[in-house]
C-alpha cells in the first residue's frame, strides 16, 4: 500500500492513507514523505480482524471528501467500513482483495461461513476489483460470481538487491549480479556472524498455514551444516520452535522474527535456498523476490506459486506437492541448492512498481470516467 501510496504521490495524485492500529489507543494522523497517514485503534487491540468504530465512523463523515476510495484485504472488516461509507457518498470504491478464499483455522473457517455474504456484497459492490494473479481472480470468480469486474495486476517486488541500499527493481533499473556456487553468495557476510553454514531461508508472517513447520521437520534429512533461517513473526513461532525441538534440530533454526530491511537484505544475499511452503497465498510475493535476487526457490504447489514460475526462467523455482514428506522436500532443497544461485536475472519480466501503480491509475481512470 505504500508503495501504491508514493507513486501516486510521484504522479501528481493526491493519495490520503487510512488504516488500523492494534496498538494504538487514539486516532492518530501523520505525514509520511508528503502522504497523509490516518490511524484507528481497533476494538482491544484485535489484530485479526481489525473491527474499528472510530475507522468507519470517521469515513462516514469523510469520504464525500475523495474522489474515489481504494480498500484492501477483504479477509479483514476494514473494506466492509469503506463500502458501507461510499456506498451512502455514491463514491466509487476499488477492491484488493488478497483473498484466499476462506480461513487457516478451524474458528476462522466458521466464522467465514456467516461473513461470506457479508463479503459477497463487499465485492459486488466495488466498481473495479484488482486481483493480483490469475489464481486469485479464479478464487474470487467462484465464490462471488462469475461476471465480476477484475483487473489482474502482479504485485510489485522489492528486488534484494547486490549491495543492500534497497531495491534495484523500484526504479526500474535491472537486478545485481550474485557470484559464487552453491552456498556461496560473494561479499555477503553472514548477518548473525556465524559461518560454515549453508543457509536456507524463509520469509513471511509465522501461519500455520505458511509451512514453516513443515521446512523444520524437513532439516533432519540434510546435513548437519545445513541451517534453516526464518524472518518473520506471528502466532506460529512457538509451533515451530516445539517442531524443531522434536526434530532434534534445535541448534540448526534460526527464528530471527522481525528484521529490519537491512538485515533481511542481507540474509537474501547469504541464502543458498528461498522456501516457501505455504497452502494458500494470493500471490507468491516472497518466492518471486527471492528468485528475482537470484537464489534458487522450493515452494509448494499452490496455483499462485504456479503462476510465479512464468516470471523466472525454467528450474529457478522448484515445486513440491502439499502431500510431499519431509525427505521429499529436503531432496527439493538439495535438487534447487545444485543449481547455485542465478548469475544473471537481466532480462527476466519481472513485475515492478512502476507497472502496478501505472495500471491501477488505468483502473482509477475507468472507473472515473464512467462516473
Amino acid at each position: 500500500m505504500e508503495r501504491l501510496a508514493s507513486g501516486l504521490r510521484d504522479r501528481g495524485i493526491p493519495v490520503e492513507i487510512v488504516t488500523t492500529d492494534p496498538a494504538a489507543s487514539v486516532s492518530s494522523v501523520e505525514v509520511r514523505e508528503g502522504i497523509p497517514v490516518r490511524r484507528f485503534p481497533t476494538v482491544r487491540g484485535d489484530r485479526l480482524f481489525y473491527p474499528s468504530p472510530q475507522l468507519a465512523r470517521w469515513l462516514r463523515h469523510a469520504v464525500d471528501g475523495y474522489a474515489l476510495l481504494h480498500t484492501h484485504n477483504l479477509h479483514t472488516l476494514v473494506p466492509l467500513a469503506g463500502s458501507w461509507a461510499a456506498h451512502g457518498a455514491k463514491v466509487p470504491v476499488v477492491l484488493t482483495a488478497h483473498w484466499h478464499g476462506g480461513g487457516h483455522t478451524p474458528v476462522r473457517r466458521v466464522l467465514h461461513v456467516p461473513y461470506r455474504p457479508v463479503a459477497g456484497r463487499v465485492v459486488r459492490g466495488a466498481a473495479a476489483i484488482i486481483g493480483n494473479s490469475e489464481a486469485e481472480a479464479a478464487l474470487l470468480r467462484r465464490d462471488f460470481g462469475k461476471s465480476l469486474p477484475i483487473t489482474v495486476i502482479a504485485e510489485g517486488i522489492e528486488l534484494p538487491s547486490a549491495t543492500g541500499n534497497g531495491s534495484a527493481m523500484g526504479n526500474g533499473s535491472a537486478p545485481g549480479v550474485a557470484e559464487g556456487g552453491p552456498g556461496v553468495a560473494a561479499g555477503a557476510a553472514d548477518p548473525d556472524g556465524r559461518t560454515g553454514w549453508t543457509t536456507i531461508l524463509a520469509v513471511g508472517r509465522l501461519e500455520a498455514y505458511k509451512g514453516v513447520a513443515q521446512a523444520v521437520r524437513a532439516m533432519p534429512f540434510l546435513p548437519p551444516t545445513y541451517r534453516l533461517v526464518v524472518v518473520g513473526q506471528g502466532p506460529d513461532r512457538d509451533a515451530i520452535e516445539r517442531a524443531a525441538t522434536d526434530a532434534g534440530v534445535a541448534d540448526r533454526v534460526v527464528l530471527r522474527g522481525r528484521v529490519p530491511d537491512e538485515e533481511l537484505q542481507a540474509w537474501y544475499r547469504q541464502a543458498s535456498v528461498f522456501v516457501s511452503l505455504s497452502t494458500h497465498e494470493s500471490f507468491g510475493l516472497a518466492v518471486l523476490e527471492a528468485a528475482a535476487g537470484g537464489v534458487p526457490v522450493v515452494a509448494s504447489d499452490i496455483p499462485a506459486h504456479r503462476e510465479t514460475t512464468a516470471f523466472v526462467p525454467p528450474g529457478r523455482i522448484t515445486l513440491v506437492s502439499g502431500a510431499t514428506g519431509a525427505a521429499e522436500v529436503a531432496a527439493s532443497i538439495e535438487t534447487a541448492l545444485a543449481q547455485g544461485r542465478a548469475m544473471d536475472t537481466t532480462g527476466w519480466q519481472l513485475p515492478s512498481w512502476d507497472d502496478l501503480v501505472e495500471r491501477t491509475v488505468a483502473v482509477y481512470q475507468r472507473v472515473l470516467e464512467r462516473g
